[in-house]
């Protein structure tokens, strides 16, 4: 078991174990690094990014009550998702050329991009296939590479866990047909009626 065991002569074994579970060369290392990871836009490879980072935000909202200081309730609202993008700039190569972001002319048109970061074993970390580049950023300096940053947002998302239910939710497959809201409210109310006693 990799970690520090608190024993001092072992200093060195357990600097080497907790070096090697993040830069191992096997191909199923215990933890995740960049320098193992793919990045995928569109499907393609990008060897001119650098780094990528994702933000998955539930929003919700506190429902109080009367004589309760404490919320009695906490009501999810939606999930957002958004993140960032950090690359070189190579001429004739851009977010602009590779239509990942919108032009002046296109704007209203975009298709959405697809962005996939994937371990080298392939695991997937994240992925999705509605992504908007919403800023772009470049800061050019004279004694260095033009870096580029962009911003983007995405509606929904998938990562290593497969999306379920939480434990204990009652997940009822109904076989009915479709109905209308009236349709039920109706049949609710004739339940209702059937189980009212006179």
């Amino acid at each position: 078991m990799a970690g520090f065991n608190n024993r001092p002569n072992d200093i060195a074994d357990n600097l080497a174990q907790n070096v090697s579970n993040v830069f191992s060369t096997k191909q199923a290392a215990k933890y995740s690094s960049g320098a193992r990871t793919i990045l995928k836009i569109n499907g393609k490879v990008v060897g001119f990014a650098f780094g990528i980072s994702w933000r998955i935000q539930t929003q919700g909202i506190e429902i109080t009550t009367i004589d309760d200081y404490f919320a009695h309730e906490i009501a999810p609202q939606r999930v957002t998702v958004d993140g960032t993008l950090s690359m070189l700039h190579i001429p004739g190569t851009s977010a602009g050329t590779e239509l990942w972001q919108a032009d002046a002319l296109n704007f209203l048109f975009q298709q959405y991009i697809t962005i996939e970061v994937r371990d080298v074993n392939d695991q997937l970390l994240f992925y999705t296939s509605k992504a908007m580049v919403t800023m772009r950023q470049e800061d050019v300096k004279v004694d260095a590479l033009t870096s580029v940053s962009l911003q983007w947002k995405a509606i929904g998302f998938q990562d290593e866990r497969k999306p379920e239910l939480a434990e204990g939710v009652q997940d009822q497959v109904q076989n009915k047909q479709p109905q209308s809201r009236l349709q039920q409210e109706v049949g609710n109310i004739a339940n209702k009626l059937r189980n009212f006693k006179f």
